[in-house]
């Protein structure tokens, strides 16, 4: 069961809902709503991928595909997010997980990070990979909550 409002239903990660001039629940802190016992709007713990990447030594993957994903489509998965080396030679982007997002290595050194987590991703001639580097590619997934 969802929230429906004028024909749309209210989603987790775009909409806000106050109740009584405080807010319930919102895309930065995304909070459970009832309806009786049943739960009508809210995180599920349950995840869809909403982007998926490589990286790749000696490739401009994360200057080219990554960064630019990160920024202009899913801005709201992350607190915080910037380059702390680069971009050029070896390159290290970093991000904060927001509440109902995570990042899931699927090849590599492996790993799985969630909401308020920092990951780091490594490109370049002498470093590759997510919060760790290492001498080969790496794939992720970044993740969205389903939700209720």
């Amino acid at each position: 069961m969802a929230i429906v409002f004028d024909g749309t239903t209210l989603n987790w990660y775009t909409n806000t809902i106050v109740f009584s001039g405080s807010t319930v629940s919102s895309p930065s802190a995304p909070g459970d709503v009832f309806f009786g016992a049943t739960k009508v709007h809210g995180l599920a713990g349950t995840f869809s991928t909403i982007f998926s990447g490589g990286l790749a030594p000696d490739s401009n993957l994360l200057e080219g595909t990554v960064v630019p994903n990160f920024q202009n489509n899913y801005p709201e998965a992350f607190t915080s997010q910037g380059y702390i080396q680069g971009p050029g030679t070896d390159s290290t982007y970093r991000v904060v997980l927001a509440p109902g997002y995570r990042v899931t290595a699927t090849f590599g050194q492996g790993g799985q990070w969630t909401a308020g987590q920092t990951v780091d991703f490594f490109e370049g001639r002498t470093v590759t990979g997510i919060n760790t580097s290492h001498n080969g590619g790496t794939g992720f997934i970044l993740e969205r909550d389903v939700g209720v």
